[in-house]
């Protein structure tokens, strides 16, 4: 079972299984978020709400700050053919950022996660 498996059951059944656990009380008032956050660590599930790192965002980013500059010097001499080439190339950067991030997300999501089994009662 992983996060996503988990996010997709009802609250209800969510209690059902924190309910196995002993040392989980109280399961009956909790909001699903809270459940979420319970049974993730009791089966040993990864939580990923960060882009994950290595991915060079960074320096995508600090790429498509200095083609901004180009591009606000390219405006201010009327220079249209190197206004349309930095223009191109900030696109560029931001579609290459994009498919970084969603792929690495992919990535992250696809890894298999250890499941731990609840107790046996």
């Amino acid at each position: 079972m992983d996060l996503h498996e988990l996010e997709h059951k009802t609250v209800n059944d969510l209690r059902e299984m924190a309910g196995k656990y002993e040392d989980i009380e109280g399961a009956t008032g909790l909001k699903k978020e809270q459940l979420l956050e319970l049974l993730c660590e009791k089966l040993g599930i990864d939580r990923q709400t960060h882009v994950p790192e290595g991915i060079g965002r960074r320096k995508i980013k600090a790429d498509i700050r200095d083609l901004r500059r180009k591009r606000d010097e390219a405006l201010e001499k009327h220079d249209s053919v190197a206004l349309a080439a930095v223009r191109g190339a900030i696109k560029s950067r931001k579609r290459h950022l994009r498919r970084q991030i969603s792929a690495a997300l992919r990535k992250a999501a696809a890894k298999p996660q250890a499941v731990k089994e609840a107790p046996a009662s």
